[in-house]
């Protein structure tokens, strides 16, 4: 059962990675055409952050 839980879980990480790009580039595309409201902006800074966190969990799980 354990098993399946930690299958279930890598899958709702994979698709929450999937769907946030999608939305990054969404917004990005979006500050080109016009100017963020503030919600968009916290948005695209915190998913900015949440990549860039990731990222630098997968290199220390990595290299330590």
């Amino acid at each position: 059962m354990d098993t399946f839980a930690e299958i279930l879980r890598t899958i709702f990480v994979f698709i929450l990675i999937v769907a946030s790009g999608f939305y990054l580039r969404h917004l990005e595309k979006t500050r080109k055409e016009r100017a963020l409201s503030p919600s968009e902006r916290v948005m695209l800074i915190s998913l900015n952050i949440a990549y860039l966190l990731f990222a630098a969990s997968i290199v220390v799980s990595v290299f330590f």
